[in-house]
């Protein structure tokens, strides 16, 4: 199940339409209540102890929406590792909770005791600070390097993501990521705690920024950045005193000193602008562990700028030979009027500064091995009936889909295209050749033929009135 992209509920739902089931913990941080939804498995509702005042409810109704316009590589990313808000629940006019996706059950293990075997309980990134021989003894698998290093590299994908969009996440501590012993993958939860460009006051102990030493600076995430170091080097070493003091260990286990040089900049910087990119310490992690960048894409591509996110290109401009497209394909490759975007999250040039287009094609969710196909794009109409705008379920990476049926690529006409006209032969030299070969034919040359000709008449002139002045001199001068 994904995350975000699978949720059954709309953007905004009364509280009422998240009947209670079983109870998952209570008065627990700013929660007062976690159940899981009932006939919904696998969907939790948050209620919190105090309605959400306005600068949350901005903060919620963005974070919601803003899967809409990620890139599909941030999209997955999202569907993976985070417990990321899908709907905000009222009471009246009060913001009262959220709907989040529980973890998957790889981010739950049995746990040995004294007493035996208990019941699956969520692993916290805690495990891997424990010593080895720590884990074994409750019956988890032994972390080893690589699998600290798959668990590091979730978390820095997490954090570059985070950077990109200006989301501040804040309480990075061992408590807010479950931790799968099997794949080392990573879940980050609360997140509906999260600011856009900043946020309030949190902090856990032991994860105190120097640069951020009171209240008085509002966490951003350059405070993140800090924390994520602090947490990669804990997670990789298993060690919780000072940060600085791990890294030789660190260097010493992965023999790789750009990774430590880069951490040790990050924790001892004394300017924010100093400090690297959460997406340079996840590259230097990625060449430790010889892998690509498919959790995410790179620090300098975003889900609106750069090419890094292009999956493939596809020629929308008129083919050779076209005729002229039939009425009916074109009406039903014309987008209709009004049709918004926002459920994909795209955005495109509407009336009349679009004449010059003759098509439209979704490129949302597509691979390179499957070009898309061009179809009609969703009608206003096909929003949820009755609820307040799309849920993340609609607005899925797919695009939306409208109340009728859904078109298939072999069902949907081809994009009309309106043939350019032949380029007409207007040069001067062009008009020149065509003149003389209609004074050829016996027509009257056009004046720029005759041109030559006035041009000899004028010389012919000229020299026979040099001769008469030199007569008249030669006579006058006899007289």
């Amino acid at each position: 199940m994904r995350s975000w992209s699978d949720s059954p509920f709309p953007s905004r739902e009364e509280l009422s339409g998240v009947p209670e089931g079983k109870s998952i913990s209570q008065d627990n941080g700013e929660s007062r209540l976690v159940y899981e939804i009932k006939d919904n498995p696998g969907w939790l509702a948050k209620l919190y102890k105090r309605p959400a005042d306005a600068g949350r409810i901005s903060d919620l109704q963005r974070l919601v929406y803003l899967p809409t316009v990620m890139s599909q590589a941030d999209q997955d990313l999202v569907d993976r590792c985070l417990a990321w808000p899908t709907t905000r629940l009222y009471d009246g006019s009060d913001l009262v909770g959220v709907v989040m996706a529980k973890a998957p059950d790889g981010f739950y293990a049995p746990l040995k005791a004294l007493s035996g075997w208990q019941d699956p309980a969520p692993l916290p990134l805690d495990w891997l600070m424990k010593p080895a021989d720590k884990c074994a003894q409750v019956g988890l698998r032994r972390p080893d390097l690589d699998l600290r290093l798959r668990a590091v590299e979730e978390l820095l994908a997490v954090g570059d993501l985070f950077a990109r969009h200006d989301i501040v996440y804040g309480d990075w501590s061992y408590r807010n990521a479950l931790w799968n012993q099997h794949t080392g993958e990573v879940f980050v939860i609360d997140m509906d705690s999260c600011g856009i460009g900043s946020r309030e006051w949190v902090e856990s102990p032991g994860w105190a920024d120097p640069l951020f030493p009171d209240r008085s600076r509002r966490p951003t995430v350059a405070s993140d950045s800090y924390k994520l170091a602090v947490l990669t080097v804990r997670c990789l070493t298993a060690q919780r005193q000072d940060p600085v003091d791990a890294l030789h260990a660190l260097e010493r286990s992965t023999r790789d000193a750009s990774l430590g040089g880069l951490l040790r900049r990050t924790l001892t910087a004394t300017r924010l602008e100093d400090r690297p990119k959460c997406a340079e310490l996840l590259e230097a992690v990625r060449r430790i562990r010889g892998t690509t960048a498919s959790a995410g894409p790179s620090a300098t591509s975003g889900s609106r700028a750069g090419a890094d996110n292009v999956t493939t290109w596809v020629k929308v401009g008129p083919r050779a030979g076209a005729g002229a497209a039939r009425p009916a394909e074109a009406t039903a490759c014309a987008r209709p009027s009004g049709t918004t975007r926002a459920a994909s999250g795209t955005s495109g040039t509407d009336g009349a500064a679009a004449s010059n287009v003759t098509g439209s094609v979704n490129l949302r969710n597509r691979s390179a091995a499957r070009p898309p196909a061009s179809a009609p794009e969703p009608s206003p109409s096909s929003a949820g009936s009755g609820r307040s705008g799309p849920g993340p379920g609609s607005a899925s990476a797919a695009g939306g889909s409208g109340t009728g049926a859904t078109p298939t690529p072999g069902s949907v006409p081809p994009t009309s295209h309106t043939p350019r006209p032949a380029a007409r032969s207007t040069s001067r030299s062009a008009a020149r050749r065509a003149a003389m070969a209609r004074g050829s034919s016996g027509r009257t040359a056009p004046a720029a033929a005759r041109r030559p000709r006035r041009h000899a008449v004028t010389v012919m002139l000229f020299c026979a009135l040099i001769a008469a002045l030199c007569v008249a001199r030669y006579v006058l001068g006899w007289i």
